[in-house]
């Protein structure tokens, strides 16, 4: 929508006409502004949601035959869809009814699609079937409501965030900029070394033992006491990569503050053997590992990390 309202009630029946044309939809009433509505459910709820609050929604889009076409909780993965509400657009826009809504209402209605896609042409737009249809239908039932001094509240909580990001990540940069700047110096000259710095290395850290089938060394510095890592669990972990000369390349353990790195362990991409290897460990646990170039970016330099699992969970379903 043009100002992207999607972001972001006992029903006042006198709204609508008593008598009007006649409904191309059994039960819906005709309203004075043209469109349609049915009450399904009365909620308990007795405050309405006003201009720059939020209203938090289940919504799906139905087409002229009164059928949903599309559920916009479930394509948006939101539980309870949350929409700014800003002033209406024209007379019989959606935002009418909604404001009339209050907490447990469950409605329908429909809207004129042209004047949808005249006020708000980035936001109506479907597939060809459904694209021309004279009017758009709504099913909404409202789980909860915003006022507005909430809605500015957790908008300023969250530029807060923002900037605490910002001034992070630029903390990071400021450190890592130089760290990577002389690892990438050293790297040719390291790659050409690399099969005598890996001796060497072994030869004076006897807890690497033997390489596995892949070629990777690895050893368990503190034990973990948590669960066993498995496929698919999110895991947070902290991390510092070395390349044999003990040259740092990559680390996410110099900023104070700075969050973990967290991803889907099997699932998102990775090293292979760094995953792996991560999936040897237990949660709070320490380990080191030696990669081959094969198993690590593939480009003659063999690498060493040093992990320690912060957290590890299942995934949500």
């Amino acid at each position: 929508m043009k100002k992207s309202i999607f972001a972001g009630v006992a029903f006042v029946a006198m709204l609508f006409a008593a008598c009007g044309p006649t409904s191309p939809w059994p039960g819906y009433e005709s309203a004075d502004n043209g469109s349609w509505f049915i009450q399904h459910k009365k909620g308990a709820g007795t405050e309405v949601v006003e201009e720059g609050g939020a209203i938090f929604i289940k919504i799906k889009f139905k087409d002229t035959k009164d059928s949903v076409f599309i559920d916009v909780n479930k394509e948006s993965r939101s539980p309870s869809y949350p929409m700014r509400m800003d002033s209406s657009e024209f007379k019989g826009d959606f935002l009418d009814i909604m404001k009339k809504l209050h907490v447990g209402d469950s409605v329908s209605f429909y809207v004129k699609m042209d004047s949808l896609k005249k006020y708000y042409p980035d936001e109506f737009v479907f597939d060809p079937a459904h694209d021309t249809m004279e009017y758009l239908g709504f099913s909404v039932s409202v789980d909860s409501i915003y006022p507005k001094a909430k809605v500015e509240e957790l908008q300023a909580k969250a530029q807060a965030e923002r900037m605490k990001q910002q001034e992070m990540m630029m903390k990071i940069q400021s450190i890592m900029g130089p760290i990577q700047q002389r690892a990438d110096s050293v790297s040719k000259t390291l790659k050409k070394k690399d099969a005598a710095l890996l001796k060497s290395y072994l030869a004076a850290n006897k807890a690497a033992g033997k390489p596995d089938e892949n070629g990777i060394y690895y050893w368990e510095t503190v034990p973990g006491t948590g669960t066993q890592l498995m496929p698919g669990m999110i895991v947070s972990l902290r991390y510092v990569g070395k390349y044999l000369d003990g040259t740092i390349f990559d680390t996410n353990t110099l900023v104070e503050g700075q969050d973990p790195m967290t991803f889907r362990l099997g699932l998102d991409p990775m090293m292979p053997g760094f995953t792996s290897s991560v999936m040897k460990m237990k949660d709070k646990g320490k380990s080191t590992f030696i990669l081959p170039p094969k198993q690590g970016y593939n480009d003659s330099l063999t690498r060493i990390f040093e992990v320690e699992i912060i957290e590890a969970k299942p995934m949500m379903q």
